[in-house]
């Protein structure tokens, strides 16, 4: 959309250029006596006319653009990140005769409201993030972590909760199958092959799924595999009774992990997490 309506303004701009030359051309024409300084004022306002003209197309272009990552803001927080720096783009235009009259003196006095108004809350924020004390300290992530880069080869393949996975990419080098930073359809598909590990399917379906995506290690998550949480419906098997119907009520693949031995060695354990090597 905002490259249509910027080739929409240009080729207003490019039309408005050739009336505006043929304008000029008609008028020499039918002087009788050229006045070579009339023509001259004449160019240079028609100059100026064109000059305005491509300027409104840009303007028009990046607003457009800006509204466009505005609205993929609202609709997904994360892609915030694309309309932040347009804001500050756009946010220069109060200084800009073009699109707000004014003098040296208001516009100095409208950029030094902007700039007070957006101290008070910055400078409120920032107070509150020096405030905050403390370090994260996750022991048990830590032990699994340091067993996976002692006990398993570099090229290993590891699968489990998209928070574990981006965590133990960062800490320990290893290869994954699924990142919470990577949105795509492929990626979707393959996390929702993963996560069979916390559904109610049987060992052999969920050891299929990971052999084909590669997968040579598994990681369960204790808090991922419980069918109990504080509001209804919103654990990973609960979630999983919607979309797998036929295996609603059984065990889940947790639950029955000691008869999946032949598809799975239990190679790591602490009271969180569990580390299963595929056969």
């Amino acid at each position: 959309l905002p490259t249509t309506a910027a080739v929409v303004f240009e080729n207003h701009y490019i039309f408005g250029r050739s009336a505006v030359d043929t304008f000029i051309l008609s008028d020499n024409a039918s002087e009788s006596e050229p006045n070579v300084k009339h023509t001259e004022n004449k160019k240079n306002a028609a100059l100026q006319h064109k000059k305005k003209e491509c300027s409104e197309g840009y303007l028009t272009y990046h607003v457009f653009q800006f509204i466009c990552y505005l609205g993929m803001a609202v609709i997904l927080m994360r892609l915030k990140l694309f309309m932040t720096p347009y804001m500050c783009i756009l946010s220069s235009l109060v200084a800009n005769n073009f699109i707000l009259p004014q003098n040296q003196k208001s516009r100095s006095i409208i950029i030094f409201l902007l700039l007070g108004a957006m101290a008070v809350s910055g400078a409120a924020s920032i107070k509150k993030q020096l405030e905050v004390t403390g370090e994260y300290n996750n022991p048990e992530q830590e032990k699994l972590f340091h067993w996976i880069v002692k006990m398993t080869p570099r090229d290993a393949v590891f699968a489990g909760p998209m928070p574990v996975m981006a965590n133990l990419r960062l800490s320990t080098g290893r290869r994954i199958v699924n990142h919470p930073h990577y949105e795509d359809a492929e990626l979707r598909h393959t996390t929702k092959i993963v996560y069979k590990l916390f559904s109610r399917k049987p060992g052999e379906e969920v050891y299929e799924s990971l052999r084909s995506l590669g997968v040579r290690y598994a990681i369960l998550d204790k808090h991922w595999c419980t069918a109990t949480r504080p509001v209804p419906g919103c654990s990973i098997p609960e979630i999983w009774d919607n979309e797998d119907t036929e295996n609603v009520g059984k065990p889940t693949f947790c639950e029955k992990l000691g008869s999946y031995s032949r598809f799975f060695d239990l190679v790591f354990s602490n009271s969180v997490y569990k580390v299963l090597k595929l056969k």
